[in-house]
């Protein structure tokens, strides 16, 4: 093999090289940026929510989310929040959280967040998230809803949000 070939192969092998890392960062590691702001929502809200009393289910009203579901679409729920544990409720008191789309609570995905400790004056603040992948929701309007409960009526869901988003 001459000079001239070595030269052109290894120019060769420099671009294909460059092509293919190119091809792999733009198809795989690149977060696609083209989901129409359209099928998303979101909704926050930074008050408090006290637990009812009886382990009742009670609703996040204020970040209520309708939605859009087209045909072959898959929807994705993220909830972002605090559990508050006061400092007067008990040793082992709990928070359940859970989504509840088009009236139906859902059994799972949940937070179930129990406090083991009575050592913090002042209470037990504990970020959580919660988040779902529905690919079987009928295209159409549909609404979704966090409800919670717990056992101790003096703890809380503060400071939370809400996002949907549809994709195919």
């Amino acid at each position: 093999m001459g000079k001239g070939s070595t030269i052109l192969a290894t120019l060769a092998l420099v671009i294909g090289l460059g092509v293919g890392a190119f091809v792999i960062y733009d198809n795989f590691i690149v977060i696609p940026q083209d989901i129409p702001s359209e099928n998303q929502w979101y909704d926050f809200h930074s008050g408090s929510y006290l637990v009812q009393a009886s382990e009742a289910w009670g609703t996040l009203s204020v970040i209520s989310i309708d939605f859009d579901v087209s045909s072959g679409q898959t929807v994705h729920f993220l909830f972002i929040g605090h559990i508050n544990f006061d400092d007067s409720s008990a040793p082992s008191s709990y928070v359940e959280v859970r989504f509840k789309v088009d009236g139906i609570i859902f059994f799972f995905p949940r937070i179930y967040v129990r406090r083991y400790n009575t050592v913090t004056p002042g209470g037990l603040l504990m970020s959580v998230s919660l988040q779902h992948y529905n690919t079987t929701m009928t295209s159409g309007n549909h609404s979704v809803e966090v409800v919670f409960k717990g056992d101790s009526t003096s703890d809380s869901v503060k400071e939370f949000s809400l996002f949907v988003q549809t994709f195919n």
